[in-house]
């Protein structure tokens, strides 16, 4: 069931009496790496939270960018995967770490396999060679959105949040020698490709300095 046009703000503050706002929550993850992490002292940065979705936040001359936001529904595929918002190809439906989980589990043929026993199972060198194929193609996915906005934002950091974090020694090695092949220096130029300092728990600080 779809909720719309509920002002939650309201309905909190009646409960509890105090200043209530509410933000993407991607944009608060982005917010929190910008104060306290990885973005921390970046004028032109971007934040990508991959996780259920694809979460960003834009920095542009230090500042957030409010207007720039839904880079997980850019259309990487033509006549992709369905996504829920209606459209087909969209970046967080090969990109998320839902997507990327949900293959996992189709390979294993364990639909109910939990984020952490997929962790365990690939922690495994020989289970991760079963499944080279999936992490090889996920991983082009991933590269193929952060060379489109480190190149469309002239990113000098982009700072990968979300649940990939813990994923970390399974992907991000092969996530820096794919970027490293699709996105060459420009003008000796090279988009910092950094993991969240905050982990997943950037969107819950980032609220909390709104």
């Amino acid at each position: 069931m779809k909720i719309n046009n509920v002002n939650i703000e309201n309905i909190v503050k009646e409960k509890i009496d105090k200043p209530c706002f509410t933000k993407n929550d991607g944009m608060c993850a982005g917010i929190a790496e910008k104060e306290y992490g990885a973005l921390k002292g970046c004028h032109n940065g971007i934040f990508l939270g991959l996780g259920t979705g694809v979460g960003t936040a834009v920095f542009l001359q230090g500042k957030l960018v409010e207007d720039i936001r839904g880079a997980g529904h850019m259309i990487i595929q033509k006549n992709g995967r369905k996504c829920n918002c209606g459209r087909n190809g969209c970046y967080e439906t090969y990109a998320s770490m839902k997507a990327f989980k949900t293959q996992i589990r189709q390979y294993f043929d364990n639909p109910n396999l939990s984020s952490k026993e997929i962790l365990e199972i690939l922690k495994q060198p020989e289970n991760r060679s079963k499944v080279e194929d999936i992490l090889q193609g996920y991983i082009g996915f991933v590269a193929i959105g952060i060379a489109n906005m480190a190149r469309i934002c002239s990113a000098d950091v982009l700072v990968i949040g979300g649940s990939f974090v813990y994923y970390k020694d399974i992907l991000f090695s092969k996530l820096q020698e794919e970027l490293d092949r699709i996105m060459p220096p420009i003008q000796n130029k090279r988009t910092i490709i950094k993991l969240a300092e905050l982990g997943n728990d950037a969107g819950m600080i980032g609220a909390t300095i709104l």
